[in-house]
């Protein structure tokens, strides 16, 4: 946030401005919530506006479940219906993958546990210099005619 920029806004644009925030700002609590119970879909990401970001937790954990969780379940299915050892080191492969997947996927999320407030301040920051920008961008000359 740009002190300097917001000492220059008027009692109208410092409304203004207040009133975009309230509208706009992030909340830590809710990115929290969906870090806990949503994190493994990216979920906190996107409502974060990380979207590529979202994408890619969202990839790991449906890489991770068809390498992983996949493989047990069609691997037991194929054992079942007799199916011969040769598949198995494709299938130890896999499942191995599938682990590292996930692996990667519990480092993100750890890290985004401990600097989501970071994260959050950061782009509540974001969101507040773009809403200025715009603000000190009208023409004074438009303003009035506004009123």
């Amino acid at each position: 946030m740009s002190v300097e920029k917001k000492q220059q806004l008027t009692e109208k644009q410092l409304t203004i401005l207040e009133s975009e925030m309230q509208k706009r700002r992030k909340n830590l609590v809710l990115s929290y919530v969906l870090l806990i119970f949503l994190g493994v879909l990216g979920v906190h990401k996107f409502y974060l506006g990380k979207s590529s970001q979202g994408v890619k937790y969202l990839v790991l954990f449906i890489a991770a479940w068809i390498l992983g969780a996949g493989s047990v379940i069609f691997g037991g299915i194929g054992t079942l219906m007799g199916g011969e050892g040769g598949g198995l080191a494709a299938f130890g492969m896999s499942v191995l993958f599938g682990v590292i997947f996930i692996v990667v996927l519990w480092c993100f999320l750890l890290y985004d546990l401990f600097t989501l407030p970071s994260q959050v301040d950061r782009i509540n920051e974001d969101i507040e210099d773009e809403i200025i920008a715009q603000l000190m961008n009208v023409n004074p000359s438009m303003e009035s005619h506004q009123q």
